[in-house]
């Protein structure tokens, strides 16, 4: 066994609870009030807590470490100190000293009494996301800034921690390995880490270093407004001088148990700790190695522990945690980790070699026709989620020979509510041709095939591996052109030396965030095929391009946005292929890409599209499907091209048959962007200045909010109606009688806020007791989208005198439109007649008749009941497990969930609510917050919206809240 490592190993001191209070109160004269043990591998670690609630750490240090190794600890933890950092501070014994040392079990142990610094471990927090990783590199890198400059005897130590001697510590305890396969595993491995450091060792800089600074060692606490902060340093026991790297891959490592399917997880905090301490390029290209290596030791070292030390619940809970540290970096390709280091900081990349003189793979197969399973191939129609079977379909209709593309993130290989980001954009590229065709090799090389068949032929420059090709020649060196065999399904890589070994196949797919890194070890090998190489879409500079031409007050959704180009049913779809929930848009309600509707849209505009003024049968159809939907009072309809323009139009009705200017409204509305839409919008979430800049002639009552507004619980609603009355009379009194009051019957802006039973009804009857009129804005909550309900005034057995619809109507084309009684609307002649070039033009007319026809159809309003009410009482059970949720409004497909950070205060999460939405993005799920205080999701997806889909999304928010977003 390796000199590093005592045959016995290293167990904790054999210290009971009550000899560390002894020990404190013998040395140090502390008196203690409760004390508990903290885990530790290799010494032990109990905190005290005194009468008066002070904190402190005693520490009994394993006897294998001497009086100079825990003087340089203390050193570090002064530096650190000094540094900013909070770490524990050797606090004076009774002596006078700062290190003590005690005879335990005939060994002679040092111990010492620490400040006790304040926080939860970060290991404790399930999720860690990307400014949390960010924030822990930071650390890193001021960290090592500030220890370059410590030096102290005790520093140079041989501990089996010191990454310069994992190598020899991995070798000397894989044997305690108990699982053959993992040794295996290990063992390989460590013949590439072995391989891949001994060039590099020399360049690597060395300093002293924490040896520890992961997730276990750096605390953590709630900030204000929900946000993590770190607040401290701790467990200094292996400080030590080592390479300046090696603090990074330690850092690093801790981060793959967190989220083991993502190996680049650790980007964040690489990019970090290179801002504050930049690496060289041989550091950089030691960094994936060495983080695989200190995964290694801590797997080797956990299970070597736990056969020392049996009882050391602390080693063995560790085992599956320390064994994602090493399996994880150690299967993913090493070469695109380092590529796709290199990018996140961004180094050069090597450039390619030259291909230009390679021969064609099949040069008597004519250039094959390339074929699209991308976001934007015209052959889907939601055919892509049957998957491989849909490939086959289209390539078995294909007329000749076919080949997919390098790059492409595949539909067909992307799943719908699924939390991870797909494996489907492609490193190889695959063709298909009638009958098999004789393959060649493009360069001279040596031919060889691996276990699973796949040929590889290695060349100076490149390996091309072939997959499905009948060989015919033998292994050994081959010339450029030679024949290989026969193929019509052929899977072709292209990678250059060193992204995996002659034993291994890659990938066909990895992920979209992937493949940058991928690529820079594998080449498209479309040029084989006499085809052009692939040019993937530039995301970031096409946002970048929306930045500059489109004005920034149309902001966008999310900071990093992803690229949404298609849609289906109630999935939202991004160029990197990824299926997101979409669970806001009421504008398209039955769905993204309807088939239905897009033929219904097709058909029209090759016939003809024109306003309505000439004569067509849609423009009367339409009308007369809306009036067959509301109360018989109503008789006539205006047709317009937006909500905006459905209230403008009301508002002006409402004026000329009143003849009275003035308008209620209330608090935390929104009904539009015109001038007076806006004027009667009073949400300050859409316009902050909203209260202060209304014209005289609004006037805003209390939103109607029995959860947290004046008047609370049952018989809110009368009570808030006894306000309006008192407001209508004060107003006349004042010479300004109201002649419209304008309301939702929910407030869809505020978080789908229910209006409190009685309030419509009695606040309807005063404003017509005074002359006025009622307008009841239905463009959120009306058609269908409540369920129960196909407008939401029926909610409330309440009649308005005017109903303003958009949004769903034309399922995304712009259609809305105003329903009235024909004596309203004749009181604007006197004005001209009204006309609006897209309202009822004849595809807008058409759309809207069809959108009508697939609600009934599709049922799609019992669908909004049925779903709406598993998401309510799905909702209500994550309220009784997340004290966040502070209350749940709305029903059918509008709902909201309100957070709040205390339920008694009602005091409002918008910081969370925010957190949350970003960490649901990353789930795949695209949510936002809406209301004037910002704390309230936004749930409105379209009306399929599925139960599948409603329990997908429950059960991401459900896993958010409990990991801490």
């Amino acid at each position: 066994m390796s000199a590093l490592i005592a045959p016995e190993g290293l167990p904790r001191p054999a210290v009971s609870a009550d000899d560390a209070v002894r020990l404190a109160a013998e040395f140090y004269g502390v008196g203690t009030a409760q004390v508990k043990e903290l885990g530790s591998q290799q010494d032990r670690n109990f905190r005290l807590t005194a009468a008066d609630g002070v904190r402190q750490l005693l520490k009994i240090s394993n006897p294998a470490f001497t009086r100079t190794e825990i003087d340089a600890q203390n050193a570090a933890m002064e530096c650190l100190a000094a540094a900013g950092f909070a770490a524990p501070l050797p606090q004076l014994s009774v002596n006078g000293e700062p290190v003590e040392s005690t005879v335990m079990g005939g060994q002679k142990h040092c111990l010492r009494l620490l400040s006790y610094v304040e926080g939860a471990p970060v290991i404790d927090r399930p999720h860690l996301g990307p400014a949390l990783r960010s924030a822990l590199g930071d650390w890193l890198g001021r960290a090592s800034t500030a220890l370059a400059g410590l030096e102290h005897p005790g520093l140079d130590r041989s501990l089996q921690w010191d990454l310069r001697h994992g190598e020899e510590v991995v070798a000397a305890l894989v044997p305690f390995v108990r699982a053959e396969w993992k040794q295996d595993l290990l063992l390989r491995t460590l013949e590439r880490i072995s391989s891949t450091l001994a060039p590099l060792k020399d360049q690597l800089p060395v300093q002293a270093v924490h040896g520890d600074l992961t997730d276990d060692n750096i605390v953590c606490a709630s900030g204000p407004r929900g946000s993590v902060e770190l607040t401290g340093i701790i467990d200094f026991s292996d400080a030590m001088y080592s390479w300046r790297v090696a603090e990074l891959a330690v850092g690093c490592s801790a981060l793959f148990h967190h989220d083991p399917v993502n190996p680049l997880t650790v980007l964040p905090m690489i990019r970090a700790f290179h801002a504050r301490a930049p690496l060289s390029d041989a550091e950089v290209r030691a960094l994936w190695p060495l983080i695989v290596l200190r995964g290694a030791v801590l797997a080797v070292s956990g299970e070597h522990q736990v056969t020392i030390d049996a009882g050391n619940d602390y080693a063995s809970d560790a085992l599956d945690r320390e064994w994602a540290m090493f399996e994880v970096p150690a299967r993913y390709d090493w070469n695109a980790a380092e590529a796709s280091i290199r990018g996140a900081l961004g180094m050069e990349l090597p450039s390619p070699p030259d291909t230009s003189a390679w021969l064609p793979l099949v040069p008597g197969l004519p250039v094959p026709a390339p074929v699209d399973f991308s976001w934007g191939s015209e052959e889907f129609n939601g055919s892509w989620l049957d998957g491989a079977a849909e490939e086959e379909r289209i390539f078995a209709e294909a007329a000749g020979a076919v080949l997919t593309r390098f790059g492409e993130a595949r539909l067909t290989r992307a799943a719908v509510n699924s939390a991870e980001e797909p494996a489907n954009t492609a490193i190889a590229v695959e063709l298909r041709a009638p009958v098999p065709a004789a393959v060649h090799t493009p360069f001279a090389g040596t031919l060889s095939a691996a276990p699973d068949g796949t040929v590889r032929l290695e060349g100076a420059e490149a390996v091309v591996l072939l997959s499905g090709v009948q060989l015919e020649a033998g292994p050994g060196p081959v010339d450029a052109g030679a024949r290989l065999g026969t193929a019509n399904q052929l899977t072709v890589w292209v990678q250059l030396p060193g992204a995996y070994s002659a034993a291994e196949t890659p990938p066909r797919f990895v992920k979209a965030s992937e493949f940058p890194g991928y690529a820079a070890g594998f080449l498209d090998p479309s040029a084989l095929f006499g085809l052009p190489p692939a040019t993937p879409a530039a995301d970031e500079a096409l946002l970048e391009r929306r930045t500059n031409a489109y004005d920034a007050l149309q902001s966008h959704y999310y900071e990093a946005p992803p690229r949404i180009e298609r849609g289906w049913k109630e999935h939202l779809i991004s160029t990197s292929g990824r299926h997101y929930l979409d669970m806001v848009n009421n504008v398209t309600s039955l769905g993204h890409g309807h088939p239905v509707v897009a033929e219904t849209a097709a058909r029209q505009w090759r016939r003809l599209n024109t306003n309505s003024r000439f004569h067509y049968a849609s423009v009367a159809e339409l009308s007369e499907r809306l009036l067959a939907k509301v109360p018989d009072s109503f008789d006539t309809v205006l047709l317009v091209n937006s909500g905006s323009e459905a209230v403008e139009l009301a508002l002006r009705l409402a004026k000329a048959f009143t003849g009275r200017e003035d308008v209620l409204c209330v608090h935390e509305s929104y009904h539009g962007w015109s001038l007076g839409a806006d004027a009667v919008s009073t949400s300050v979430s859409d316009n902050p200045r909203a209260l202060e800049t209304r014209p005289d002639w609004v006037h805003i009552a209390d939103a109607p909010n029995a959860y947290r507004g004046r008047h609370r619980g049952e018989g809110a609603g009368a009570a808030y109606a006894a306000d309006v009355v008192r407001q209508l009379q004060r107003l006349h009194d004042a010479g300004t009688p109201v002649g419209t009051f304008i309301a939702e019957p929910r407030n869809g802006n505020a978080g789908a806020i229910g209006t409190p039973p009685g309030y419509l009804e009695q606040v309807y009857a005063a404003v017509r007791g005074q002359g006025g009129v009622n307008i009841c804005d239905e463009v959120q909550m009306g058609y269908g989208r409540l369920g129960r309900h196909f407008w939401g005034f029926e909610e409330h057995g309440v009649v308005p005198d005017i109903i303003t619809m958009a949004k769903a109507m034309g399922n995304g084309h712009p259609l809305g439109a105003v329903i009235t009684r024909k004596e309203i609307a004749a009181a604007l002649a006197g004005e001209g007649s009204f006309f609006s070039s897209g309202g009822g033009s004849t595809l807008s007319s058409r759309i809207g008749v069809t959108v009508l026809d697939v609600i009934e159809k599709e049922q799609l309003q019992e669908n909004a009941d049925a779903v709406g009410q598993l998401l309510s009482q799905g909702f209500r059970e994550l309220m009784d497990r997340h004290a966040l949720i502070g209350a749940v409004h709305g029903m059918g497909l509008y709902q909201g969930v309100e957070f709040v950070r205390d339920r008694q205060t009602l005091e409002p999460a918008p910081e969370e609510t925010r957190a949350i939405c970003e960490r649901m993005l990353e789930l795949g799920v695209i949510v936002l917050p809406t209301g004037d205080r910002q704390n309230i999701l936004k749930v409105k997806p379209p009306l399929c919206f599925t139960e599948e889909s409603a329990r997908f999304f429950l059960a991401m928010l459900d896993r958010v809240l409990a990991e801490g977003w």
